[in-house]
């Protein structure tokens, strides 16, 4: 297993296992996760599973693992550190917080919250989720406490490589959510992929995730299956060379699979953040 160190110093694993969408099946799960190597857990408030991570994580070392959690609730802003507080019971120990969205009119407020946590020893490090070029570099242009990490999707087929360039040019590092793009068949029955697999005896899955490893990216891939996660797991006995990762970069093809932040909300939702807003400036 190789490690990252983050922005402040703190050191996590290269590679995590996601939660979402999986709930009671954590249960089981997750202590498979645990045997088989990971020790970076991804979770959410709104995922609904927290509750169920901690569960799974009933009887291990606490303090061998990296647990890592985020702020899905723009109408709580006022309440981000009980949010934090709430979440951290439900799973047992939580070590990064994520702000998860760039909320609009709120998302400056919440990560002064963040830092505010952050300062008081609360976690280790805090960062975002979902913030493109545009929100990073207004974000570094104001923030006390800089990101130490800024997750957002990233597969072959939608690399977004201006923006890890960017996050790498500053020290943040780069966790890549939906890695395999949900076993998307453009990526599944490519042959690049394919002959660089059969290459090293090793699945598409797996080489999309040595892709992410050796070019300085954390995947969080996702799964309730032991085969899969052993699979996941299964990348740190081969390297991609320059050319192998060269034909995947060629592979981009601007298919996002999930929300894009610039039109993640609806006007109802943002005219709801808007008068978030305004309460908490009137309540000052």
């Amino acid at each position: 297993m190789m490690d990252v160190k983050l922005n402040n110093g703190k050191v996590i694993p290269t590679i995590g296992t996601g939660t979402y969408p999986y709930k009671e099946l954590l249960a089981d799960s997750l202590p498979v996760s645990l045997k088989t190597g990971f020790r970076l857990i991804d979770t959410s408030d709104n995922y609904g599973n927290e509750t169920f991570v901690g569960v799974g994580l009933v009887g291990a070392d606490l303090s061998d693992l990296v647990v890592i959690s985020k702020f899905s609730q723009p109408l709580r802003t006022h309440e981000l550190e009980k949010c934090f507080e709430e979440s951290k019971e439900k799973i047992g120990a939580l070590n990064i917080y994520l702000l998860h969205w760039p909320y609009p009119y709120l998302w400056k407020q919440q990560w002064r919250k963040m830092e505010d946590l952050y300062l008081k020893g609360k976690c280790d490090a805090i960062g975002v989720c979902n913030f493109d070029l545009g929100y990073m570099k207004e974000l570094l242009s104001f923030c006390r406490v800089k990101p130490a990490i800024n997750q957002f999707e990233r597969h072959p087929l939608f690399q977004q490589q201006d923006l890890v360039n960017f996050c790498h040019a500053n020290e943040v590092a780069v966790m890549a959510y939906s890695p395999v793009a949900r076993m998307d068949k453009g990526l599944q029955e490519s042959p690049i992929l394919k002959e660089i697999a059969e290459k090293y005896n090793k699945t598409v899955n797996q080489v999309i995730l040595r892709w992410d490893v050796d070019t300085n990216c954390i995947p969080i891939p996702a799964s309730s299956s032991e085969k899969h996660i052993n699979e996941n797991y299964d990348i740190f006995d081969f390297e991609l060379n320059k050319s192998e990762i060269e034909k995947i970069n060629s592979l981009e093809a601007g298919n996002r699979i999930r929300f894009n932040p610039r039109t993640r909300f609806s006007f109802k939702k943002k005219l709801l953040f808007l008068i978030s807003r305004c309460r908490m400036l009137l309540q000052k």
